[in-house]
């Protein structure tokens, strides 16, 4: 069956690239638009290595563009230099485009292809000097993705599914011509944008300070925001308010420390943000319905038996031999 390039998903791997970053893409715009995305690379190599050393196959991008609707840069962590013709050559690409995506070092990519001058992008704090060195006019965003009309930037992986969830309605609607539907729309998404952002930030934080917590005050003055309108976003993307949230982060921690580590109790209600053995002890059983010591009983009892398990088995398998 043919293949509808004006309705499809390019996604353009860069040497580095995030094997994860390329997974969410591929699985949320394949159930999104019912047809997987091409992906392509732009060196002239039909394998293009990933951050860790693993190599993916690829297409040679062709000369002339695509006219895919949504063309992505998907980089890694870091970025290595591309040549001119790489770079001449994706921005024909992404001129006759619908939707331009870049992600990582895929941000900077997209830079020095000039297809990002006078715009906002998000991009993680070790690629930002080289966007400073580079001589290109952008405005350098504090966030985890942002959206400048019809490009969207995200600053690494970790926050790229909550740049999806915030772009897919809308790659959706320009699908069918959503620009048509009302300028209410437009900014019910900028909206939902920032706010997404918000709390990808504000999760981030949290995850920074597991051992001495922050107030959800304290949250909401780092981000410039109020209290009131922090709580309504954890509500209305997690279900929960912040402070609730929160604390099922350092549980977490606290039961896998349980689980991995000879840390007494007491120290691990220490490490996890608790200000007395009792108040761990209260919060955990809680939220988990047992006690921190009777959870690293069950699961010192689990991994015991399981241990005795594979034992049997193996010595099975050496009796058949």
């Amino acid at each position: 069956m043919k293949r509808d390039t004006a309705s499809s998903v390019a996604i353009i791997l860069l040497p580095g690239f995030s094997v994860s970053a390329l997974g969410v893409l591929v699985e949320r715009f394949t159930l999104a638009g019912g047809q997987s995305p091409l992906i392509f690379s732009c060196s002239g190599d039909k394998m293009v290595a990933a951050e860790h050393g693993v190599r993916v196959q690829a297409q040679v991008l062709p000369q002339l563009p695509l006219a895919a609707q949504t063309l992505i840069c998907c980089g890694g962590r870091e970025y290595k230099v591309t040549s001119c013709e790489a770079l001449a050559q994706v921005a024909r690409h992404a001129r006759v485009a619908s939707c331009s995506i870049g992600i990582g070092g895929g941000v900077l990519f997209m830079a020095e292809a000039g297809l990002l001058d006078g715009r906002r992008v998000s991009l993680a704090e070790p690629l930002r000097g080289l966007l400073a060195r580079s001589g290109r006019a952008q405005v350098c965003e504090a966030t985890a993705f942002s959206r400048d009309d019809d490009v969207w930037t995200c600053a690494d992986e970790e926050s790229l599914p909550l740049m999806l969830d915030a772009l897919l309605p809308t790659w959706s609607w320009q699908k069918g011509d959503w620009r048509g539907q009302g300028h209410e729309k437009t900014l019910h998404f900028h909206s939902e944008v920032a706010d997404r952002s918000t709390l990808a930030e504000a999760q981030a934080l949290m995850r920074n300070n597991l051992t001495e917590p922050l107030t959800t005050a304290e949250i909401a003055g780092y981000l410039g925001i109020s209290c009131k309108k922090l709580e309504r976003i954890f509500k209305r993307f997690v279900g929960q308010l912040p402070a609730r949230f929160y604390i099922g982060l350092r549980l977490c921690l606290a039961r896998d420390l349980l689980h991995h580590s000879g840390l007494s109790i007491e120290e691990i209600g220490k490490r996890s943000g608790f200000s007395s053995p009792s108040h761990f002890s209260r919060a955990f059983r809680n939220h988990f319905g047992c006690t921190p010591r009777s959870e690293r009983q069950q699961f010192a009892a689990l991994s015991d038996t399981e241990n005795r398990w594979c034992g049997a088995e193996k010595n099975r398998r050496c009796i058949a031999v």
